[in-house]
């Protein structure tokens, strides 16, 4: 199993151009059922995503992260985000299920446009077999306050679930209602929570508050509690 298991990252690491142990790739092994694809934010890989990564392998989690932004040498912006081959993130996907895992991908803000895309290149029966977290996605091509946003192209998404976690304290929040639309206009099932009190990138942010360091240290019993429930069993 190990050598297999040893096989399978071979492979993705090749379709990378890149080697596994570098640090825009990283795995956390374990030996539970579940396996969590962790596609950071345009901003990078930010030390408690780290941490929480670590903390979901000690509980049976395995965690493979991604830090696109550092794995194609890419300017920490989200207009980066639309230049990450798709096929890469497709290759990636069809080795994860291929472990005989029970698959989960978790992307941050811009980075839930290349996932969903690369989603939509899968064969019907393997996008079936993944649910996606998307923390706050950024979907949009245009937007500007008090104004509709307009939405990007995505593909078809049908027989996926996606799950959307929206901060509260976020301009986009007014747009979420208009996003899960746009998503299940694609075929999608789509469903959503709220995170009270927190703002986007509450982990990595200048002045958080107490509450957002607070939730920072528990990001892995953010995400244990989402595997969990019934959006991703």
């Amino acid at each position: 199993m190990m050598l297999f298991r040893i096989l399978l990252l071979s492979l993705w690491a090749c379709a990378f151009g890149a080697r596994a142990d570098l640090p825009d790739y990283q795995t956390f092994p374990a030996r539970g059922d579940q396996l969590l694809l962790w596609v950071t934010s345009e901003r990078g890989r930010a030390e408690p995503e780290v941490q929480a990564a670590e903390n979901l392998a000690r509980q049976g989690v395995e965690v493979w992260s991604l830090d696109l932004v550092n794995a194609y040498f890419l300017p920490q912006l989200p207009s980066s985000m639309d230049r990450v081959p798709q096929q890469d993130l497709t290759d990636w996907m069809r080795t994860a299920v291929a472990s005989g895992k029970q698959v989960t991908v978790y992307a941050v803000a811009r980075a839930a446009a290349p996932v969903l895309r690369a989603a939509a290149e899968l064969e019907p029966a393997l996008r079936e077999r993944l649910c996606l977290l998307l923390m706050y996605p950024n979907l949009y091509t245009v937007a500007e306050p008090l104004a509709e946003p307009d939405y990007l192209d995505l593909g078809s998404l049908s027989g996926l679930r996606v799950k959307v976690l929206q901060p509260r304290r976020s301009a986009a929040t007014p747009w979420l209602p208009g996003l899960m639309d746009h998503m299940a206009q694609f075929g999608a099932s789509v469903a959503y929570e709220i995170l009270e009190n927190l703002r986007e990138g509450y982990w990595a942010r200048e002045t958080p508050t107490e509450f957002e360091v607070a939730e920072s240290r528990r990001m892995d019993a953010m995400l244990i509690r989402e595997l969990s429930s019934g959006g991703c069993k």
